[in-house]
């Protein structure tokens, strides 16, 4: 597979019949929508990547790490939104940022497909690959069948921890992602015994089983129909998950799993890299974008790792793929301990879409020369910031604060009396309520709080700061947290919550049916998209059908 850089016209719109060529090829390019989650949600291009205005500055180095690559920003109409997306990432160093004239709304004049709701691109494939592999499958009333039998069944919830320690099955045990994996389900020799994997709906639970029924060759494993939200709707025992429950099944021996890792790469036609090699493709970065993902969990990346290398355990970076790479064309590596098991499965999964190549890199053949792009978002240098305790004398004496992380994080817990903004609205509530004299940001890290409080003394006259380390510091140095929330707090609607499910307290059940038969129905509506193409891999090629 060949990709190259693409070449749009010289000037700073393209139209929709370019960008429509540009995604049937094979040509480099960021295809990046800045609406909100909310908006984006009710039509988007299913080829795009959502980094949504209010935290553009924070995401795109991530995302986006190579400044030269083709970039095309769509918004509704290819007016102020994307201008100002446009704008910013010009003063980050992106030197090729063209707007999609007429926005979505040309898009969908000129006949092309438009995908609803969020990490649909994800969905539709997992629903493809259900039927594709033949995913053993068992409904919730089976399950119930099986419970009340008293047949052995271990339950396992393949989600992070803390969506399974929110809800999920009475009993589930957690093993989150490809770490699922790792474990050895023969370990239980009873015949009888079915280790049931559910997520909270489809798409990681059809992942996880699919990849121990097919790569694995496990024949006791069954994917529980539609997850968490079917089982809520037939009844059966949820809760939130122990965070302390034992794991699923002990953890298989290193050289198994070396074992079973190449048996993928040979079986499925992956590529395994050396550190000669790896540094050879940092050294191209410049010209060719360079995605490094470390795919073990996230505290042993903390003990160490590659410095070029983001984190991205296995499991989530299949499900968020469509937002973590949001260049077409790119290569990527996948780093992981000298097994490759995590590596290979992963690699197996993100194969599908053929849209980058991809490679394994073993930890233990390390490289540390710097990415072209930094791939770590820098601070404003402007900033003024407070210390925790200081920022909470200065709280006491009256200085208003204002949230401008996302949404769901002030909604599970943000400093009391704080206020909570979209970014990207912060400009518009000034408009209609006038500036304050001062304010201080905060956000998780403080990162996207820093960009606030810059903009804000720079285009307003406000004595702005920020909380060091932000709302995550703020916890650790054990100061208060405030769930509960005024109406008046919301300065902004939540408008970056694209209506997912996870979020309701009450009254789910219409609302889980409904989304379940919209996700039921993505593997057909998506490949209706002559954009939209996955390639599934047969034993021993690297290539299969296109569909």
């Amino acid at each position: 597979m060949q990709f190259r850089s693409a070449v749009p016209p010289s000037d700073t719109q393209v139209n929709t019949r370019w960008l429509h060529q540009e995604l049937m090829g094979r040509h480099e390019i960021a295809l990046i929508d800045v609406r909100e989650a909310k908006v984006f949600a009710q039509g988007h291009i299913n080829l795009s990547s959502h980094q949504a205005l209010s935290s553009l500055e924070v995401q795109i180095p991530r995302t986006v790490p190579r400044t030269s690559v083709p970039i095309v920003i769509v918004d509704d109409e290819g007016k102020e939104l994307a201008h100002d997306a446009q704008d910013r990432l010009r003063s980050l160093g992106y030197v090729d940022v063209r707007i999609l004239a007429g926005g979505i709304a040309a898009w969908a004049a000129g006949g092309y497909a438009l995908g609803t709701g969020y990490n649909t691109l994800v969905k539709a494939f997992a629903d493809l690959a259900h039927a594709r592999y033949g995913t053993p499958t068992i409904t919730p009333a089976q399950l119930q069948g099986r419970l009340d039998r008293g047949q052995p069944t271990t339950l396992i919830d393949c989600r992070p921890a803390h969506e399974h320690q929110n809800l999920s099955l009475a009993g589930a045990r957690n093993a989150a992602g490809v770490e699922l994996a790792l474990h050895d389900l023969h370990a239980n020799a009873d015949p009888d015994h079915l280790w049931v994997v559910s997520c909270f709906s489809r798409t990681r639970g059809i992942v996880g089983t699919t990849t121990l029924a097919r790569l694995d060759r496990r024949a006791n494993v069954a994917f529980l129909e539609d997850g968490i939200m079917a089982a809520v709707l037939h009844g059966l025992p949820t809760g939130p998950g122990h965070s302390r429950a034992p794991p699923p099944a002990p953890f298989t021996a290193e050289d198994a799993l070396r074992h079973q890792a190449e048996g993928i790469v040979k079986q499925y036609g992956l590529r395994v890299i050396d550190r000669a090699q790896y540094l050879n493709f940092v050294a191209e970065s410049a010209e060719r974008t360079l995605y490094v993902f470390d795919v073990r969990p996230e505290a042993a990346y903390r003990q160490g790792h590659l410095p070029e290398a983001l984190s991205s355990p296995g499991g989530q970076l299949v499900m968020t793929y469509d937002v973590q790479v949001a260049v077409r064309g790119a290569r990527i590596i996948l780093v992981d301990d000298a097994h490759l098991k995590r590596a290979a499965v992963t690699a197996f999964w993100l194969s599908h879409f053929d849209d980058a190549e991809i490679h394994i890199l073993p930890l233990d053949a390390p490289g540390s020369a710097a990415l072209a792009a930094a791939s770590l978002p820098a601070e404003p240098d402007d900033v003024r910031q407070l210390a925790p305790e200081e920022a909470a004398a200065r709280i006491a004496d009256g200085l208003q604060v204002v949230d401008v992380g996302p949404s769901l994080g002030f909604e599970q817990g943000h400093i009391p009396g704080a206020r909570f903004v979209l970014r990207s609205a912060w400009p518009a509530w000034i408009a209609a309520h006038g500036a304050p004299e001062a304010v201080l940001f905060t956000s998780p890290d403080g990162l996207n709080a820093a960009y606030a409080a810059s903009e804000s003394r720079r285009l307003f006259g406000i004595d702005a700061y920020t909380v060091a380390g932000g709302t995550q510091a703020w916890r650790a140095a054990g100061l208060p947290i405030e769930v509960d929330y005024e109406p008046a707090q919301l300065l902004s609607p939540f408008d970056d919550d694209w209506g997912s499910p996870m979020r309701l307290k009450v009254q789910r059940d219409q609302p889980f049916r409904d989304y379940l038969t919209w996700e039921r129905g993505l593997g057909h509506s998506v490949p209706q998209d002559d954009t939209v193409r996955f390639r599934w891999l047969g034993p021993g090629a690297a290539e299969g059908a296109i569909s």
